[in-house]
């Protein structure tokens, strides 16, 4: 089963030159109605239509964006003039800067990271390129138009650290490119923009974090593609930590998800091999056996230590265990949950969990919530998509739907509290982050990678 809101998968043909990308960075559900753009000192162009507008400044200077209803005005400061207003307005260097720089740009404050995640917070990013606000209904929109490969190594080192080793910021560049060239035209239909800057597309935080050692690998895997046995590019999916196991793609992309592995993240020959499938019969040794102390799978703290890991991830990543984890909750926590996040108003009790679906590597794609209504009756809310599921069982977002479950119980028999022990973090398809880590810390080339985690496909050069 598909996740709700995924555009399908196209055939798309590798493209014959580097395209322009249209990011969204600040979207209408951000609610911003007012935004804070430092420009470093330097001369820059701010236009609306066919009017241009010169700034020239010594030092650097604070810019305020408000969005009037569809209008947009743009402030020195606070309660002075308008220096210029229209329906969109634009502002980039006079002089374009060829080189990406790291920090490179103008300072755009209070960005939102981690929409809708577990992990979301604001943040003061830089981008390089042209920067386009828009109005909508008294809420901003601000696009960032850059070329592709410059849009490349600010994701690399907004999914990851610049600390991770250049075949794997060689390899997580490939995936990317693939990706946004696969999604750029259909990911935000009727928006100003192609793609946002946040994981419902891919992490995009500017030249904030880059690194003149990431921008030489980016540049060393340019105009790299992944194409599937069919010749069209591959929607080459990654998440965070598959916890061991690639999940088949097809279970939450669709059918038109393929040349992308399905197997364990691990070595031929790998213990992992005797859990592929994770079954109901296996999941429980799966998520919190023994043979874990042990585990070869790349994404394994064996591979990746966890005291190490913090230096090799993302800058808005939550510090955390994501091979394996744990959640804990008070009954009444929970219900108070569902209640607000799954819409089951009339939920007295939470009675229990009843896996319907799972994907090959443990994650629940269908879950029965069990529980009882105010009369007393048994219910079942049924849960379609592990993105749903993670949705709706966590006050901001489950880490991944492999889990089982555990029940702390009264004299009664009444359930006190729920513990959730799941693998992994995020949907588990594609490249794993942590995996690809592993591999590269262990000495695997940016081909070995990306033939792993796409084992039905080749890399093609498309540009130069």
């Amino acid at each position: 089963m598909a996740d709700l809101n995924e555009p399908e998968v196209e055939n798309v043909p590798l493209p014959n030159r580097e395209p322009l990308c249209r990011v969204g960075i600040v979207l209408r559900e951000d609610s911003k109605s007012k935004m804070v753009l430092e420009l470093p000192a330097g001369r820059f162009k701010l236009e609306e239509g066919e009017t241009s507008f010169l700034l020239d400044s010594q030092s650097a200077v604070d810019l305020i964006f408000e969005a009037q209803g569809n209008e947009i005005v743009c402030f020195e400061s606070d309660g002075a003039a308008p220096i210029h207003s229209g329906d969109t307005l634009s502002i980039e260097p006079l002089k374009v800067q060829e080189t990406l720089l790291p920090k490179g740009g103008m300072l755009l404050k209070g960005v939102v990271a981690g929409r809708g995640f577990h992990w979301q917070k604001e943040v003061d990013l830089t981008y390089p390129g042209r920067l386009e606000f828009f109005a909508r209904e008294g809420n901003l929109i601000v696009v960032n138009v850059l070329p592709m490969e410059a849009y490349l190594a600010c994701v690399v080192t907004s999914e990851m650290s610049g600390a991770c080793p250049a075949e794997f910021l060689k390899a997580q560049a490939t995936a990317a490119r693939s990706w946004m060239m696969v999604f750029l035209k259909n990911k935000h239909t009727g928006e100003p923009f192609s793609i946002c800057n946040d994981d419902c597309c891919q992490r995009y935080q500017g030249t904030t974090f880059l690194s003149d050692h990431v921008a030489g690998a980016v540049e060393r895997s340019r105009g790299m593609f992944i194409v599937t046995e069919e010749g069209y590019l591959c929607a080459a999916y990654y998440s965070k930590s598959c916890g061991g196991i690639m999940e088949r793609a097809q279970n939450i992309f669709g059918e038109g998800a393929v040349g992308i592995s399905e197997k364990p993240d691990a070595p031929d020959g790998s213990i992992t091999s005797d859990f592929n499938p994770v079954t109901e019969e296996n999941i429980r040794e799966w998520v919190t056996g023994k043979f874990l102390k042990k585990s070869d799978s790349f994404c394994s703290p064996n591979v990746c230590p966890e005291e190490t890991l913090p230096k090799y991830l993302g800058a808005v990543d939550e510090a955390g265990k994501y091979y394996r984890w744990r959640v804990e909750y008070a009954r009444q926590e929970l219900e108070d949950i569902l209640r607000q996040k799954a819409g089951v108003a009339d939920m007295a009790e939470f009675v229990d969990f009843h896996p319907i679906q799972r994907g090959n590597s443990g994650r629940l794609h269908e879950l029965g919530i069990i529980y009882r209504d105010g009369g007393a009756n048994l219910k079942t809310l049924t849960v379609k998509s592990q993105y749903e599921i993670r949705r709706v069982l966590h006050e901001k977002f489950l880490f991944s739907s492999a889990f089982v479950w555990d029940f702390e119980r009264d004299a009664d028999g009444r359930i006190n509290k729920i513990a959730l022990r799941g693998a992994g973090w995020g949907h588990g398809v594609g490249l794993c982050q942590i995996g690809a880590l592993g591999m590269s810390l262990q000495g695997h080339s940016y081909e070995d990678i990306i033939k792993h985690y796409y084992s039905g496909c080749t890399l093609v050069r498309a540009y130069e």
